[in-house]
């Protein structure tokens, strides 16, 4: 960065560093029922009913004479009283939007934190209709650490010198032909900036409370870098490191992935006969199960990498994708591993239905010729963290270094995760105004930073690594499998965050907490409630866009 673009971002950085007087309202809520019918039928299950608003802010921070742009904003009303304030939430992705997951994952955060706060999500910019990001053009819809065991895989060096950088490029120019108006001004810094106006257009008291989770914790690290003096309370769960989420290749973000599936095959064979895979072959134990899966998996590798049929080697390659990236996917939520095991079995006879069909919904989810859903950008994740990426390359070889190193980080899928943040490295929307660190800072208020210790997409040692540059902070650990807190329930864990949210307290150092219940007790208990399947399809909808 030049010596002015610093100095530019010092002056902005400076502006509501200190905390605002209460100031009046400037949100005026209102009941929504249209948006929270659509929302609930385009999810398929009924949500928790919220309010919506509407709010001015800068499209444009670097330009005083910015014209503006609309954000949307929903809000769930405190469950006891008397309220103690507001708390804004941000569900990750990056591409989530506020009105999808609140009224769905909001309650769940609003019991952790006591039930005493209103939850406000918005729609950050990129996602739902504030200036949705989609790189596909309107007219063609066609173009789409522990001991462990591992899963049969293939060489994701050769996959990048053999098109994989080729088609990350060719991605970065169509992303950039389609957004090239307003792409530069969706990335994570703007966000932060509208997150403070909200904080002053509340009327409260001029601080943030904030629960971040997934990506919403790197929103919450840029918050706090930029503006240390507004934080009152935050919490941020399954950590992003923020200098590795700046770089935007993702560095070591598989570093504990194979510990959960290792977690996956290990609750399987305790399980014993209710596990399917269990009752399919027998199996007493993690190593029996991974041989199981690799007497399937292994064929496709070989396939994909060594046939001399190239329709032959590109079919087992979709397969064996496929199959991979679904178990990645059912890893983020453990109460969903008894159905994983069962789709498992059905893959070892040949039957790839049900995973083909979830790769099937994900990919045509944009296009045009199906009806509008709430969400129109589809592209957003893409949009938001290559904008704020500032690793670039220009010549393959010059990533060759970074992609030796994707392939050492998880041994079972490397091979199928990290092909999706390559264009990051070719980007030609870069964010205006672009916060570049030092993630260094001592909030008014501590962060509370939570993280599991086997989270598939967020490693604890990122939460570890965060509260070192964040004076004051404390690591709160719990040994639940998926990704954040909600996936792995904790009455302990939960003890915590409320005394965080209501009292500023923070757990010791080495603080550490279980889950309440294993995947499959977890899973029986909400098929016994009743909420099982309507569990399962909202997780399924919004899997596709997280970290």
């Amino acid at each position: 960065m030049t010596p002015k673009g610093t100095l530019a971002l010092l002056l902005l950085s400076a502006v509501g560093t200190h905390a605002a007087p209460q100031a009046p309202k400037s949100i005026q809520w209102k009941p929504c029922p249209d948006l929270n019918k659509q929302i609930f039928e385009e999810i398929g299950v009924e949500g928790a009913a919220f309010d919506c608003a509407k709010l001015p802010v800068p499209l444009d921070y670097t330009n005083p004479d910015s014209e503006k742009l609309e954000l949307s904003l929903f809000k769930l009303n405190a469950t006891k009283q008397p309220s103690l304030g507001t708390v804004l939430y941000n569900p990750g992705g990056p591409g989530g939007t506020g009105a999808q997951n609140l009224p769905y994952d909001g309650p769940k955060h609003q019991a952790n934190m006591g039930g005493q706060f209103d939850l406000v999500s918005f729609d950050p910019r990129g996602t739902g209709k504030t200036i949705p990001f989609n790189c596909t053009p309107e007219d063609n819809s066609t173009l789409t650490r522990r001991a462990t065991d591992s899963l049969a895989h293939t060489n994701l060096t050769e996959q990048f010198l053999n098109g994989g950088w080729d088609d990350a490029v060719e991605r970065a120019e169509m992303c950039h032909a389609t957004n090239n108006k307003t792409g530069q001004f969706i990335g994570t810094t703007s966000v932060a900036r509208d997150m403070l106006q909200i904080v002053d257009a509340l009327g409260e008291d001029g601080m943030l409370r904030y629960y971040g989770w997934s990506y919403g914790s790197a929103l919450g690290e840029y918050f706090a870098a930029m503006f240390p003096n507004r934080v009152d309370r935050m919490l941020l769960d399954g950590v992003v490191d923020p200098n590795i989420w700046l770089l935007g290749h993702r560095g070591n973000f598989l570093v504990d992935t194979d510990a959960a599936i290792q977690g996956f095959a290990e609750e399987c064979a305790k399980s014993k006969d209710e596990c399917a895979i269990v009752n399919a072959t027998g199996a007493t134990n993690a190593s029996q199960i991974f041989e199981w899966a690799n007497g399937f998996l292994e064929p496709l590798a070989q396939n994909a990498s060594k046939s001399k049929d190239a329709d032959a080697a590109a079919e087992a390659l979709v397969y064996l994708a496929s199959i991979k990236a679904y178990i990645y996917g059912q890893l983020y939520w453990p109460i969903k591993w008894p159905a994983l095991a069962e789709t498992l079995v059905l893959a070892a006879e040949g039957n790839y239905t049900a995973i083909l069909a979830s790769s099937s919904t994900d990919e045509t989810s944009s296009s045009s010729s199906a009806p509008p859903g709430y969400d129109r950008g589809q592209d957003s994740m893409d949009g938001i963290r290559c904008s704020d990426a500032v690793f670039q390359v220009d010549k393959a070889r010059d990533y060759l270094p970074q992609i030796e190193y994707q392939a050492t980080v998880s041994q079972s899928f490397s091979d199928v995760v990290y092909q999706s943040i390559w264009p990051c490295a070719a980007w030609k929307l870069p964010s205006k105004g672009r916060f570049e660190g030092p993630f260094d800072a001592r909030t008014r208020t501590p962060i509370l930073f939570v993280n599991g210790e086997y989270d598939v997409t967020s490693p604890i040692q990122g939460a570890y690594n965060a509260s070192r540059v964040f004076e004051g902070s404390a690591v709160l650990a719990h040994s639940g499998y998926g990704h954040g807190l909600i996936a792995s329930p904790s009455k302990c864990a939960a003890k915590y965050v409320t005394a965080y949210f209501v009292n500023g307290t923070l757990p010791k150092n080495g603080t550490r907490c279980e889950p309440d219940m294993s995947p499959w007790e977890a899973a029986k208990a909400s098929a016994a409630g009743g909420g099982g399947s309507a569990s399962r399809r909202w997780l399924q909808t919004i899997n596709h866009k997280r970290v």
